[in-house]
Parts: C-alpha cells; structure tokens; sequence
C-alpha cells in the first residue's frame, strides 16, 4: 500500500485518537474534581455525605455507558460510523460545557444536582457510543499489515485524555487559591471542553466511513437488527471483550487510579500535589502504545497481549512490596514502573477487540462487550482493593486482586484464535469448530 493510500487510514487514525482523547478528558475531569463539587451541588452538613452523593453521580454515568453503547452501536453498524462519532463527541463536549456553565445549589437549590445528574448521564451515554465506533473506525480503515499500529490509536486517545484532564485540573489548582477554586476556577477546566469539542468534530468532519463499512452498505449487507444479531450469533465473541475488558479496567485502574490512594491513604506517603502523580501514571501507557501496537502486527494479538498481562502478573507484588518500604521516590518509581505493562495491554485491546466481529456488527459487539465488563472492572476495582487491605491488613492484598484479574486478560487470549492479519470484512470465527458458538 503507497503513503496516498495510507492518508485515509492515517486520517480515521488521527481522527479517532483525538476525539477519543476529547471523550475521555470531558468523562475524566468530573471524577478529578469531585472533591471540588461535592459542597457546590451537595450542600450537606457532613461532607463525606457530600462527597458520596457527587461519587453517584459520577458512578450513573458508567452505568449508562452499557445503554449508550448499545443505541449508537446499532445506529453505527446501521448508517456508518462517522456519523455516530461526530454525534457522540458532539454530545459529549455540549454536556460538560454545560456542566461548567452549570449554576450551584446556593443559585438555584435542587435543580443544581438534579441538572448535574442529567448532563453525567448524558455523557454516558455518549462515552458507551465512543470507543466502539473509534475502534471500529480506525480498525477498518487501516492497512491489514499496519492494522495494529493504526488500531491503537484509539488507546492513545484514551490514555491522553485522562492525563489532559488529570494536568488542566491540576494546573488551574496550583494557580487558584482554594477559596477562587470554589468560587469559579472549578469552571475552567469543564470550559476547556468548547475549544476541544471544535478541534474533534472538524477532524471527524474530514473523515469518511471506512472502505469495509462503505463496502458492505453498498452491498446490501447491513444487518437489520445488529444488537439481536450480535447476541444470536456472536455471544462467544461478546463474552469474551467483556471479560478482557474486565482484565483491562481492573489492572489499569489498580496500576493507575487506585495507585494514589494507596499511596496517600494506606501507605500514609505526604503526596500534597497526587493529582501530579496521576499525570505521570497516566502519561507511562502513552509511551509504549504505538510501539506495540506495530510489534503486535508482527508478533500477533495474542503473544503481545500475553505480554502485557504477563507483566502485571510478575511485576504487581514485587512493586506493591517496594511501595510498602517508606521510600517516596521508589514508591513513586514502582507506581510509574507498573504501568508499563497497561501500555503493552492498550497497544493491541480494542485492535483486537474490534477483529473478533464481522463488519456488519462490529461497533454493536465491541460497545456491548467493552461497556459491560468495563463497568464491572472499573466499578469494583477500588472497593475490592480496598477491602483486602482492610480483611488481611496487609497493604499487598491489593496486588493478589490484580495478579487475578491479569489471569483472567491471559484465560480470555488463550481463549481466542489469532487475528492479526485476517480479514476485516468475514466473521472471527471461534477457535472451536470454526464457529463462533457459546
């Protein structure tokens, strides 16, 4: 394939990484500063009540992302992804806009957390409707021998995001004293989301539908009912994106997320500045995505990826028990050391993720898959980690958690045919009998 011909794939690529990575900030900067909001839109009289009732709100949105990845995965399989991804990142920047525009409880009472509510949802359910539609995207439009390489930039995307939201929030903090913090800095970062809403939907305006898509809808050979489609003759392949994507929530989070907790509130570390720590765990996956993602072209899905969970599983006691040694910089180091492994993971995930579908429901399979297992992870993550420090009262309890869920990432690979290089237009089949069956 000439350079002429990679500019399509190169552009879907770009397209999907940067709104990707405008999803994701937008979805990530609430969670950043919900210790900001809490008394804002919770004015109770115990702020830990506060702060639980702005972490329910920030939970509604990760269970509408299951809801959003099924609505848009169908319109995308039905009408075309590009259209479905202008529609999501759209969705998504109006909604956080908005929500920095957002007037407290002390301007306008109970509407103030009942409006913040709607607008979390909202961007649910475009979030659900993002990561299908990008893999699938990127995915399709990518040379066959580059497809891994161009696949993970939807990682990239993700990745980037939560650190971008991670660095403004943590930079408006440093500048702004508490109190102007409260008063209104707490708006900038949400207010970010305007110029960056522009920046993806012009890139995503430019982008037309992948060559296999525009193939098959010109064909005829759209399915009717791709959300019944995908259960009737692809459950196996569903089950097992829910259960990498499971793997995948749960050994980020505890290498990333979770890690600060850990450190400031198990581990007693003076972290004053964690939000910067956050950046940098963030930014580690960043370093290595691409890079793997062109060595999995090479090597395969399945070895690169066994790879990534390997290393969780080797690596996740031995830096847990440096973190336990008092040292803040090697805590810090083994924190950063940690994620290493995640990139790997990332590199080849929704590469893959999207090779086990057919074209014709690719963007339902993945959102459906991804969602589900990606709300389980992401939602217990932190209470597992959590309450194995506090059953054993051992700070390494959190590592056993995350050793499992790499078990499970590897169990899913050895459960899968290898797809790099096939073709992007026929079913996966499954490894058994040549069918996918479940």
């Amino acid at each position: 394939m000439t350079a002429t011909d990679e500019n399509p794939a190169r552009r879907a690529s770009i397209a999907a990484a940067v709104g990707t990575a405008v999803e994701y900030y937008d979805f990530a900067v609430f969670g950043v500063l919900a210790v900001v909001l809490a008394p804002l839109f919770f004015p109770a009289g115990d702020p830990a009540v506060a702060l639980l009732a702005t972490l329910a709100v920030y939970g509604a949105a990760f269970l509408a992302r299951p809801l959003g990845g099924l609505l848009f995965g169908r319109i995308g399989d039905r009408h075309g992804r590009r259209t479905v991804l202008l529609v999501t990142v759209a969705l998504m920047g109006v909604a956080t806009l908005a929500t920095g525009l957002l007037p407290t409880y002390a301007t306008i009472g109970i509407a103030a957390p009942v409006l913040l509510t709607v607008l979390r949802i909202v961007q649910g359910l475009s979030a659900g409707g993002e990561i299908g539609g990008a893999a699938s995207l990127a995915t399709e439009s990518a040379p066959r021998a580059r497809r891994g390489l161009f696949g993970s930039a939807t990682s990239i995307g993700a990745a980037a995001g939560i650190a971008g939201a991670s660095a403004v929030a943590g930079l408006v903090a440093l500048v702004l004293t508490p109190e102007d913090m409260a008063a209104w800095g707490w708006r900038l970062p949400f207010l970010v989301a305007a110029p960056l809403l522009l920046i993806s939907v012009a890139l995503r305006w430019r982008v037309e539908d992948s060559p296999v898509f525009t193939e098959m809808r010109d064909g005829g050979e759209r399915a009717a009912a791709p959300v019944s489609e995908v259960l009737r003759e692809h459950r196996a392949a569903v089950l097992r994106v829910a259960a990498a994507a499971f793997a995948q929530t749960t050994t980020g989070g505890l290498a990333s997320v979770y890690l600060v907790v850990h450190l400031t509130s198990v581990l007693g570390y003076p972290l004053a500045q964690a939000v910067w720590l956050s950046v940098g765990i963030a930014l580690v996956p960043l370093t290595v995505i691409a890079w793997t993602g062109a060595l999995s072209d090479r090597f395969g899905r399945r070895r690169i990826g066994a790879l990534g969970y390997g290393g969780f599983a080797v690596l996740a006691i031995p830096c847990f028990a440096l973190m336990g040694l008092g040292s803040l910089p090697v805590a810090v180091l083994a924190a950063l050391v940690l994620n290493i492994p995640y990139g790997v993971v990332l590199g080849v995930a929704f590469t893959q993720y999207a090779e086990l579908f057919p074209t014709r429901v690719r963007y339902t399979g993945v959102s459906l898959g991804f969602n589900v297992g990606g709300v389980v992870g992401s939602g217990l993550f932190a209470l597992v980690a959590t309450f194995l420090v506090e059953v054993t009262g051992s700070p390494l309890g959190p590592a056993f958690y995350l050793v499992t869920a790499a078990a499970v990432g590897l169990l899913v690979l050895l459960s899968v045919r290898e797809t790099a290089g096939s073709d992007m237009r026929d079913p996966a089949p499954d490894v058994v009998a040549g069918r996918d069956t479940a």
